[in-house]
């Protein structure tokens, strides 16, 4: 969920966030603006100058979102990506200011894909005189860290500085976080069911590897247990992808008893239900990160 650890806001700024597609930045400019929402966050710079650039789709300055929670990221899925409905506004009315079309904005650092056309949209709305945001949707993509080694999955943040500028300056100082939030039976559950508990595989009567991934047995065929080969470990050893055998097995990475990468034939020769793609392999390790829940 979105959290609200110290607000620093002009007003509330909170109204329904609807689901939408999701993807890695927020509409660059030529395509129509949206009209703004009815309040918005103040970024936090002098209050002279506080309504030249003000935030929709957030509650405060620093403001965090786990993966999958529908009330902060867009696209409800737990897929490794929080994707915020982040809105620049520009011209909103406060007591303490007066709004002015801008004649210069940036944002600094602009590393990441949604950080840099974040610019480009703001950019867009300079010389504008009346009250207009850049649009929500596609909403800010902000990445968790890892998913394609064993390191630990950790939160992905996004810290940028935005200036404004319309005679004088307004600075706005902004810190996104996304951190894991992928649930057992939500989100990891169907990815076993559609790519691992299949005939002749983790299911049935002999699964492979002594163990079973179907739908009411993962957890507790897998978490804590020991691999069949007592060198490899635990099966799910919470909050430790490197130490989690199903970790090593699904990256194809550390594995001690030379046995192939899972799904078995991928990426060469992939079974009929397919490879995992790299968004299912990050929600699984995400749930391993968050300490393996039978949630």
């Amino acid at each position: 969920m979105m959290s609200d650890p110290s607000p620093r806001r002009s007003s509330d700024c909170r109204w329904p966030i609807a689901a939408a597609i999701a993807a890695v930045a927020l509409l660059a400019a030529g395509i129509a603006r949206a009209a703004c929402p009815p309040n918005c966050v103040a970024g936090g710079g002098p209050a002279a100058t506080d309504c030249f650039v003000q935030w929709g789709g957030i509650t405060t300055a620093k403001a965090s979102c786990t993966d999958g929670d529908a009330t902060c990221d867009l696209d409800g899925a737990a897929d490794g990506v929080c994707t915020i409905g982040l809105q620049a506004c520009v011209n909103v009315p406060a007591a303490s200011c007066t709004p002015a079309p801008l004649t210069a904005v940036s944002v600094k650092p602009t590393t990441l894909p949604s950080e840099a056309t974040l610019s480009t949209a703001l950019g867009a709305l300079v010389g504008n005189a009346g009250q207009t945001c850049t649009p929500a949707s596609p909403g800010f993509a902000l990445p968790l860290k890892g998913g394609t080694t064993l390191a630990p999955i950790k939160p992905g943040v996004a810290s940028f500085k935005v200036k404004a500028t319309a005679g004088k300056a307004d600075v706005d100082k902004l810190k996104l976080s996304c951190l894991p939030g992928a649930q057992l039976t939500r989100d990891v559950q169907p990815i076993f069911t559609a790519k691992c508990a299949t005939t002749g595989c983790h299911s049935g009567a002999t699964p492979a590897g002594g163990h079973t991934l179907e739908a009411g047995k993962t957890w507790a065929d897998n978490v804590n247990v020991k691999a069949l080969v007592p060198s490899n470990g635990l099966r799910v050893k919470p909050r430790s992808v490197k130490g989690s055998y199903l970790a090593q097995k699904i990256l194809g990475i550390g594995i001690k008893d030379g046995s192939a990468l899972m799904p078995s034939g991928c990426p060469g020769t992939p079974p009929t239900s397919g490879c995992l793609t790299p968004q299912e392999t990050v929600t699984i390790l995400s749930w391993i990160q968050r300490g393996a829940p039978n949630d």
